[in-house]
């Protein structure tokens, strides 16, 4: 259980429908947010039209900050990877999740998860099969091998451990342990933190 502070004009409504994978919920508006910090959340749920302005405002606190999700009305598809690049761990569309999907976000967001509703998915699925020509070794400290590139990209779909084992015909405890090693040659604690950095290691470069 855990302690989820949603920042929201108007988002009691919301925070009803989070209770109950929640200890406590609070609602506060942005501004007051800003104005001191995570209140001690184990989450933030961001309830938001404005989700890339939002969360560049949100990474403006003080450390250690809560991990972000986001539900929003709408997303333009094109602001899906700016919003995960800006702190987003999960990012959930108005019509797109039943509530079931909302408290399972709730929890698994907070354990450093992610959850993705499918526009999202779409967009970081896309992202990662138009690049094949950018995922081999080269962008990584540690190159990562055939088999972890593998599961990286399927990491970045939003894939869970049993679905990537039954996909490659390998053991769960297998893709496990090939998860961790990844997060060690990407220098990252989480599976989020992980898609994150190979997002903007295969992003598109400007100029």
């Amino acid at each position: 259980m855990t302690k989820v502070l949603v920042v929201s004009g108007a988002g009691h409504a919301l925070a009803e429908l989070v209770r109950p994978a929640a200890d406590a919920v609070e609602v506060r508006p942005l501004l007051e947010v800003l104005g001191g910090s995570g209140g001690g959340a184990d989450l933030i749920v961001l309830h938001t039209h404005a989700v890339v302005r939002e969360l560049a405002a949100l990474a403006a606190l003080p450390p250690p900050r809560p991990p972000v999700l986001v539900v929003a009305p709408a997303i333009v598809p094109g602001d899906v990877l700016t919003a995960l690049r800006s702190g987003a761990r999960s990012i959930l569309v108005d019509g797109q999740y039943t509530r079931a999907d909302l408290l399972d976000a709730v929890a698994a967001t907070a354990r450093g998860h992610s959850r993705l509703s499918p526009v999202p998915l779409s967009v970081v699925v896309d992202h990662v099969q138009s690049r094949p020509a950018e995922l081999g070794p080269g962008p990584f400290r540690q190159p990562l091998t055939q088999r972890e590139l593998d599961i990286m990209e399927l990491l970045a779909a939003g894939e869970p451990n049993a679905a990537i084992a039954d996909r490659l015909a390998l053991a769960e405890k297998t893709v496990r342990n090939r998860v961790s090693q990844i997060y060690l040659k990407l220098q990252v604690n989480n599976r989020t933190e992980a898609i994150v950095h190979w997002l903007s290691r295969t992003a598109p470069r400007s100029g």
